[in-house]
């Protein structure tokens, strides 16, 4: 399910489930994120934002 607000949350028994999940959610909303190319839709900061995430090791 899409989050329309953005929000990445991790879910888990433990604590270190939960953030494991949380990392894994906020690795997989970058990538959908750098990965539009829909540039119109972004303000000039958010492609910077983008520019930025896209030149982070991975």
């Amino acid at each position: 399910m899409e989050d329309p607000a953005g929000y990445v949350v991790g879910c888990g028994n433990t604590i270190a489930e939960a953030f494991k999940d949380f990392g894994e959610n906020l690795e997989a909303a970058i990538e959908e994120y750098v990965e539009d190319d829909d540039l119109d839709k972004f303000h000039i900061s958010a492609i910077a934002l983008r520019h930025a995430l896209l030149d982070w090791p991975r």
